[in-house]
C-alpha cells in the first residue's frame, strides 16, 4: 500500500475529478443504499497508451488520448478510489474522461507556466525515493494472504506506465503545485481556537455513540449545559459529561483550525461571536452546540494543510479552465 504522503498527492490531483461522484446523483447513491449488495466494485484495467488521436484543445495545446490514458491509470495506481470510478462507472465514462483531459491539459498549461530551476527535480528525486521505500518497508502479505510487491518496478509492472513516466508525473505535480502557491501567497484564512460541547440528537442506531434523543430533548440539554457554563461551570469536566463530540470531550471540547473545516453554522458562529462569550444553542447536522471562541486570527493560506487550500486550490484550477477555453473533442 502507497504511504500517506501519495494518497494525500493523488486526492490532492483529483480535486477536480473526484467531484464526478456526483455523476450518478444522489439518487443513484439512494438507490444503492436501497439496494445494497455485497457485490465487489468492479476491477480497473489500465487504458492503452499508444493512441495519438487528439482528445482536446485549449489555448496553446492539445491533449492526445495517450496523455489522457496515462494520466488515468497513474492516478488510478495512486489512488484506488479513482480505480474503483472508472472500474464501475462504465456508463459515466465519457464524462469522466471529459473532466479528467479538461484536467490534464489545465495542469500542462499552469506547468508552462512555471520557470523551471533545479528544486523541482530535487523534490522529485526526493519524492521518488519515499514510493520505493513504502515498498520496502511493508508487510509483504495482506489480510486476505495476497502478496504485497516488493518494489516499485513490481508494483507498477502492467499499470499502463513506466517509472519515468511516473518521475515526470511528479515534476510536473512539483511545478503545478508552485503555481498554485504563486496564485494563493498573499490569501490568508480564518484560524480559529474553540471550546464546545455537541448535544447529538439521534435515534440511538449509529453516528451517536448510540445516543437516542429527540431534537427537544437535545434543545433542552444544550441549555442546561449553557446554564452551567455561565455559572462558572468547568468546561472541561462538562464536555466529559455532556458532549457527544468523541473528538473533543475528553479534550475540553478544544478544537482549532480553519473556520471553514466546520459545518456552516458552526463556522458563521466562530468567525462573528464575540471572543470568550457562551453560545446560545447553535443547531447543525449534528445536533446542538455550545461554545465558547477563545481565539480568532488571519493565517497564511501557504503555512495551512492541504485540506485548508483545497478550496481555494479549487478556484484558482477553475480559473485557469475558464481561461484556456477548454474544448472537449471526445466522442
Amino acid at each position: 500500500m502507497l504511504n500517506k504522503w501519495v494518497k494525500r498527492t493523488a486526492t490532492i490531483l483529483l480535486a477536480s475529478a473526484l467531484v464526478l461522484t456526483g455523476c450518478g446523483g444522489a439518487k443513484e447513491e439512494k438507490q444503492d443504499d436501497k439496494n445494497n449488495t455485497s457485490q465487489a466494485p468492479a476491477e480497473f484495467k489500465p487504458l492503452p497508451t499508444n493512441s495519438d488521436k487528439v482528445v482536446a484543445e485549449y489555448k496553446g495545446g492539445k491533449v492526445t488520448e495517450a496523455e489522457l490514458h496515462r494520466y488515468i491509470n497513474i492516478v488510478a495506481f495512486l489512488d484506488p478510489q479513482l480505480a474503483m470510478m472508472m472500474g464501475s462507472m462504465k456508463d459515466q465514462e465519457k464524462k469522466i474522461k471529459t473532466e479528467l483531459s479538461k484536467e490534464v491539459a489545465a495542469r500542462k498549461y499552469m506547468a508552462g507556466l512555471v520557470k523551471d530551476d533545479d528544486s523541482y527535480q530535487k523534490k522529485t528525486e526526493e519524492t521518488m525515493k519515499e514510493i520505493e521505500g513504502s515498498f520496502k518497508n511493508q508487510p509483504q502479505s495482506q489480510q486476505d494472504g495476497q502478496k504485497q510487491p516488493k518494489s516499485l518496478d513490481e508494483a507498477i509492472n502492467g499499470k499502463g506506465f513506466t517509472k519515468d513516466e511516473l518521475k515526470d508525473f511528479f515534476y510536473n505535480f512539483h511545478r503545478v503545485d508552485a503555481y498554485y502557491n504563486e496564485q494563493l501567497k498573499d490569501e490568508k484564512y480564518d484560524w480559529v481556537k474553540v471550546q464546545h460541547i455537541l448535544v447529538s440528537v439521534g435515534d440511538g442506531q449509529d453516528g451517536q455513540q448510540g445516543t437516542k434523543r429527540t431534537d427537544a430533548e437535545a434543545k433542552k440539554r444544550a441549555e442546561e449545559v449553557k446554564q452551567k457554563l455561565e455559572k462558572g461551570g468547568d468546561f472541561a469536566k462538562l464536555a466529559k459529561e455532556y458532549s457527544d463530540d468523541p473528538g473533543s470531550k475528553n479534550s475540553a471540547g478544544m478544537i482549532e483550525g480553519s473556520a471553514d473545516q466546520f459545518v456552516p453554522e458552526f463556522a458563521k458562529a466562530s468567525k462573528e461571536m464575540p471572543l470568550n462569550e457562551i453560545s446560545d444553542p447553535i443547531k447543525t447536522s449534528y445536533g446542538y452546540h455550545v461554545l465558547k471562541v477563545l481565539e480568532r486570527k488571519k493565517e497564511p493560506l501557504a503555512t495551512a494543510d492541504d485540506q485548508v487550500k483545497q478550496p481555494k486550490k479549487q478556484e484558482v484550477y477553475e480559473a485557469v479552465v475558464k481561461e484556456i477555453g477548454f474544448k472537449s473533442l471526445l466522442k
